[in-house]
């Protein structure tokens, strides 16, 4: 895929996506698919109650853009191993996440599939595309000196860790209008242009469609938000940057690349071991994921968005360049 080509199914999803939105909220609204507010979570969040959520169902859309670009522009005529993980995963996850949504309606309160079902599935998820994409993706891990880090057994059960963190990590980030959206833009343009430079299948052009989801859902979703994306979105957008990182064996600089995503993660892991350690006297942060702190000491959504927006840009230069380097 050329870069105009690739300009050019980013417009032309952003365009399809923002006429379609106003649609799939109002669908939304009718039959009553809304954000349900923890008592536990910040007092400003009370307003958020009653907004649409689940517009992450814009991202199928999108997917099926790239698949079609994929075949069409890009001349392809089937698709490979590495291919078909990538869908598997990247579909798995998107309805692993919708059915957490459907879940908190059903269930009329903010928590939707138990801990252990969603670990479960994002488990057998990642181990699929591991499994499928053999031998596309090669278990060793090297370092720019050209070393093995990692091979074998011991690659896969640091790539499933990761996959499965990272994923659950785009999905701790989605807590303030707009958040998610916004610093998941860097990454994704990066992947999304390294791909174009080292073609790395299907996995390459999902980027490109997240990119352009993430820029129309920002129409809707900024401060006041009008639809969330709800766990629907969240978890589609980690598995997509996930199959990106080892269908284009950049899974070092994505430590990077996401940092700010793997902040996210640790903040809550820190908190949670802290609290427990001392017995649930001693928290490290006023509110975990790391923007609820935040919005603890008094910064606005706005002020917390654009700041993560910066770092998230910061984390992103840094990664692409080990990307140059390697």
């Amino acid at each position: 895929m050329t870069a105009k080509s690739a300009m050019l199914l980013v417009l032309i999803l952003v365009l399809v996506d923002l006429a379609l939105f106003p649609l799939l909220i109002a669908w939304l609204h009718r039959i009553r698919f809304t954000q349900l507010i923890r008592d536990e979570g910040p007092a400003s969040h009370k307003s958020k109650a009653g907004t649409p959520t689940g517009g992450g169902l814009m991202l199928v859309l999108n997917i099926a853009g790239a698949v079609a670009a994929y075949f069409f522009v890009m001349g392809r005529t089937g698709l490979t191993r590495l291919d078909v993980a990538t869908v598997v995963f990247v579909a798995v996850s998107l309805l692993s996440g919708f059915l957490d949504d459907w879940t908190k309606e059903v269930k009329h309160r903010n928590d939707g599939l138990r801990g252990y079902q969603k670990l479960l599935i994002q488990t057998a998820a990642a181990g699929l595309f591991f499994y499928l994409a053999y031998p596309s993706i090669i278990p060793t891990l090297h370092l720019a000196s050209g070393a093995i880090l990692l091979g074998g057994w011991a690659f896969y059960v640091v790539a499933m860790l990761y996959a499965v963190g990272m994923v659950n990590a785009f999905n701790l980030t989605d807590g303030l209008d707009g958040l998610l959206a916004k610093t998941s833009l860097p990454p994704f343009a990066v992947a999304g242009i390294a791909s174009l430079l080292h073609p790395s299948g299907l996995a390459g052009i999902l980027p490109l469609a997240a990119a352009a989801f993430a820029i129309s859902f920002l129409w809707f979703n900024g401060t006041k938000a009008s639809v969330f994306m709800g766990d629907t979105g969240s978890l589609a957008l980690g598995s997509i940057f996930v199959a990106w990182t080892f269908a284009s064996g950049n899974q070092l600089s994505s430590l990077l690349l996401g940092g700010l995503f793997l902040g996210e993660a640790i903040s809550v892991m820190i908190q949670v071991l802290v609290f427990k350690a001392s017995g649930r006297r001693t928290r490290v942060f006023l509110m975990a994921p790391i923007h609820h702190h935040f919005e603890k000491l008094g910064w606005t959504e706005s002020k917390i968005v654009d700041r993560f927006f910066v770092v998230s840009i910061l984390f992103v230069i840094a990664g692409a360049l080990t990307m140059t380097w390697r």
